[in-house]
């Protein structure tokens, strides 16, 4: 917690009256996350060897020894500035000085607030214990084609495989869109697995090129979570009674019936799969959910003996909701589109098993 406390101070006292609403969003983000962790953990924990990390990063990038770090790093172009722009780099940045290059690791990056084309002074004695102070503020911060996703949720897919395909915004998740539209997925580096310990459930930044995707890197891992989750307090025994109750009551007896032994399919909303298994607990029916991600072969596999295929066209790309729609006539299996709230699916359920005569149908 001292550490989003810190960047919070760092925050107000970087605050000028031309980066008003870039330190609200900043602030924001920070709250944002708190407020996340408490819901997941019940804790704000400390973040996990970034240190070591960025030192041993740093140390790479000059090839001079420590005896002759001494150094202020000042503009060569400019000597009314004091200080150096800054070159955001995916990790951290760079500051090109007369006697090398400075590595600005991206803890201090982002304690700080730095952007492409600030002006920092770096300041010390060896490479080790250097102080960044920023003199003036960038006038070239949208030259950069640098973008960075916050807050990516990282998940395994079923061939062991780790992603992230989805992002914390405004307190819910959302599925990745680089172009505003299609759906995107990030396959996730052993090398980048193995030097932030990240697993399933890791929350991350990821930043890459504007023009190439694929240069992405993970650049930062959110607090990882306490090894002893936080325990709720007991509910009332009224509230499990009216869970119960629920729970029985989520089909109908005529229901229950018409969909008793059924094989269901959803592709595009695997994330909400906590919401839709109960209803095949409680249905006696079987149901698969899948991103939409996977493998032609693999789908097409999946579906081949189905009941019924159910697009979560809220979140499937036109990939994965085209190749659903083209197994669906190819196997003539009825296909049904709906949003991914709960009662729009369990509504598709009933319509497509009731009404499988109809092939094809959309609940928009």
């Amino acid at each position: 917690m001292k550490q989003i406390s810190d960047e919070l101070i760092s925050c107000i006292h970087q605050l000028t009256e031309e980066n008003v609403a870039e330190t609200r969003e900043r602030v924001n983000k920070l709250f944002d996350f708190i407020e996340l962790s408490m819901g997941l953990w019940g804790s704000i924990p400390t973040i996990n060897g970034s240190d070591e990390r960025d030192k041993k990063e740093g140390e790479s990038l000059t090839s001079r020894n420590e005896t002759s770090q001494r150094m202020i790093v000042t503009s060569s172009t400019d000597a009314t500035n004091l200080g150096t722009p800054m070159e955001r780099k995916l990790k951290g940045g760079i500051l090109k000085g007369k006697q090398g290059d400075i590595y600005v690791p991206e803890k201090i990056v982002r304690m700080h607030g730095f952007e492409h084309g600030d002006y920092i002074e770096a300041i010390g004695d060896s490479i080790k214990d250097l102080v960044f102070i920023k003199r003036k503020n960038s006038v070239t911060k949208d030259d950069s084609n640098r973008i960075e996703i916050d807050y990516c949720v990282l998940t395994k897919t079923s061939d062991g495989l780790l992603v992230a395909d989805q992002t914390i915004a405004d307190g819910k998740l959302s599925r990745i869109k680089l172009d505003g539209e299609s759906p995107y997925q990030f396959l996730i580096s052993q090398r980048d697995i193995d030097s932030y310990s990240l697993k399933d459930g890791s929350v991350v930044a990821i930043a890459y090129h504007e023009s190439d995707p694929l240069s992405f890197r993970v650049v930062w891992c959110y607090p990882e979570r306490n090894s002893e989750i936080a325990r709720p307090e007991p509910k009332p025994s009224s509230f499990y009674k009216d869970n119960t109750s629920k729970k029985e009551n989520m089909w109908t007896d005529i229901e229950l019936n018409l969909l008793r032994d059924k094989k269901i399919v959803i592709i595009g909303a695997d994330f909400r799969s906590a919401d839709f298994m109960p209803l095949a607990e409680n249905g006696n029916f079987s149901l698969d959910i899948f991103s939409g991600d996977e493998s032609r072969n693999r789908i097409k596999a999946a579906v081949k003996n189905m009941d019924l295929i159910i697009s979560a066209s809220e979140h499937s790309s036109h990939r994965s909701s085209g190749l659903a729609k083209e197994c669906a006539k190819k196997y003539k299996i009825p296909f049904r589109a709906a949003p991914t709230s709960q009662s729009s699916i369990k509504k598709a359920m009933i319509h497509g098993i009731k009404e499988s005569y109809i092939p094809f149908h959309s609940f928009f």
